[in-house]
């Protein structure tokens, strides 16, 4: 990447996978700047998943390049890797915290693996973050005593803590039953505000039209359309947006 290119996060160069001889995606470009808000949209089945978990080496790539910031993802030791992916924040469908720790715990543990935090430093802000997200009264608490709501806000902060300079989410409430949907929406607008880099993806029309700045319909193996919420909901080009759009309508 050129240094005059500090805007940009991540660059994604001709990214490929296959599985065997099952193509999954081809030819995936995107630069991600500083404070986007990317929400990707499209039919089950169609890469999503597999393209945000490749930008954190989560899933390796066929072909094609990932740079975060000037450095290349894809050509990296494992050990360099896990110098440079934990300011890649990552929030799973299935909230991946650790059943047998407390909230607090979960939340303070990588800040301070990492040198990031203090144990006490790491208490403080953990305690202060679950005051903010209304979960104070839970923090020494399981996992598993509190609803998918509440573990999936417990998941953002626990990504918040390590300071990334991008979060990924996939599907983050796709698990959740649907009264718990708009607590987590809300805490994910609210680090929008923030100016958070983020890439979403959702099935949630609504949230990616009011909260993201760009919006990717992925299909067909391929980012068939890439544009503002504006253009992408109310002026559909292919046909193939054009017939997604229509079924969740």
């Amino acid at each position: 990447m050129k240094d005059n290119d500090s805007k940009v996060i991540m660059r994604i160069d001709n990214l490929c996978k296959s599985y065997g001889e099952k193509e999954i995606l081809k030819n995936i470009s995107l630069d991600i700047n500083q404070g986007d808000v990317i929400a990707i949209i499209g039919p089950s089945g169609c890469g999503k998943s597999t393209f945000i978990r490749m930008l954190n080496l989560l899933e390796r790539p066929t072909s094609g390049r990932i740079y975060f910031k000037d450095t290349e993802l894809t050509s990296l030791s494992e050990k360099k890797l896990t110098e440079i992916i934990p300011k890649i924040g990552m929030v799973f469908q299935q909230f991946n915290l650790f059943h047998n720790m407390t909230v607090r715990k979960n939340i303070t543990m990588a800040p301070v693996v990492h040198g990031l935090m203090t144990e006490d430093e790491a208490d403080e802000w953990s305690m202060r973050m679950l005051e903010r997200i209304g979960l104070a009264e839970h923090a020494d608490k399981y996992p598993l005593q509190l609803s998918g709501g509440q573990q999936q806000r417990v998941a953002i902060a626990r990504t918040i803590a390590m300071s990334p300079a991008i979060i990924l989410f996939d599907e983050p409430t796709s698990a959740l039953d649907p009264e718990m949907v708009n607590e987590v929406l809300a805490m994910i607008k609210e680090l929008a505000d923030q100016k958070m880099t983020m890439l979403v993806v959702t099935h949630e029309m609504k949230f990616a039209r009011s909260v993201s700045d760009r919006v990717l319909f992925f299909a067909d193996k391929i980012i068939q359309e890439e544009g503002t919420p504006d253009r992408i909901f109310e002026h559909p080009e292919s046909q193939r947006l054009k017939d997604f759009l229509s079924q969740i309508s």
